[in-house]
Order: structure tokens, then sequence, then C-alpha cells
């Protein structure tokens, strides 16, 4: 019994560790949101670009911009426009779908909430990816969420 049971475990350890990462998302009764959250996250991957607003590749305003726009949401395609779109929502209150926005030496970034703490964004170094806000060089740099929805 013990070695079928081996069998079976040794099969199952590598499908797992081959599987995509899992991403929590908190807020599972707002459709328009998990719909945000799902396009964005079929993007992951795609490379970064200057100016792209998709949907080949991306840079990180215009990838918000093209996530919303799919679900009839258009938001301006700079970061500067989008800190004065929606409202401003304290960390604690943070949703999914809500919009974080980073300072990074003299430049804006900005990205798309997955839950409290990971976020996807566009990149410079690796493209459409999904980060933490938690990790140390993100905190340092963010300031401020918003929401639009």
């Amino acid at each position: 019994m013990k070695r079928y049971l081996f069998l079976f475990l040794i099969p199952l350890i590598f499908i797992t560790g081959c599987a995509p990462k899992q991403v929590r998302v908190y807020d599972q009764d707002n459709q328009l949101r998990n719909n945000i959250i799902r396009t964005a996250i079929e993007m992951h991957g795609k490379p970064y670009r200057s100016g792209a607003k998709g949907p080949d590749s991306f840079d990180c305003s215009g990838f918000i911009y093209y996530v919303y726009k799919k679900w009839g949401i258009v938001l301006p395609v700079n970061t500067e426009g989008l800190m004065k779109v929606g409202y401003s929502v304290g960390k604690h209150n943070i949703r999914p779908g809500d919009i974080v926005i980073f300072r990074i030496k003299k430049d804006l970034h900005s990205g798309i909430m997955l839950n409290r703490n990971e976020f996807i964004h566009a990149s410079s170094s690796k493209g459409v990816a999904i980060d933490n806000t938690e990790n140390p060089y993100w905190k340092k740099t963010v300031i401020g969420y918003r929401s639009v929805l």
C-alpha cells in the first residue's frame, strides 16, 4: 500500500511544482473587479515597451488603460492622470482592481492591485509581472492607492 501511495505522490509533486503562481483575490462578489483582474492576469508575461497600450506590449499606464478599457472604463494613458481620477484609498481598504502608484526617483509608476499586497504591472525589466507592495523596493516607493470602481 505504501508503495502505491509513493508512486502516486511523486508525479503529484512534479505537477504542482510546475503549476502557475496562485494569486489570492479577496473580493469574490464584485464581477467587474473580477473581470479586470482576470484580464490583467491574462496579460502576464507580455513584454514592456515605452508608450505601448497593448495588446502585444505595454508600458505601466498603457497596461492599466488597456485592462480597464476592455471593461468599458476609459482612464488616462499616463500615471499623472491616474493620480487624479477616482478617489484615494487607504492601505487597509484596498480591493482587487484598485490602482497603486509609486514614485521611483523622479518617475511615476503604476499597477493594478490583485489583493491587499500583490499587484500586477508592466515592468521595464520584466514585462507584465506580479510583485508585492511589501517587498522593500516597492514598499519605500508607494505614494498611494486609487479606486475608479
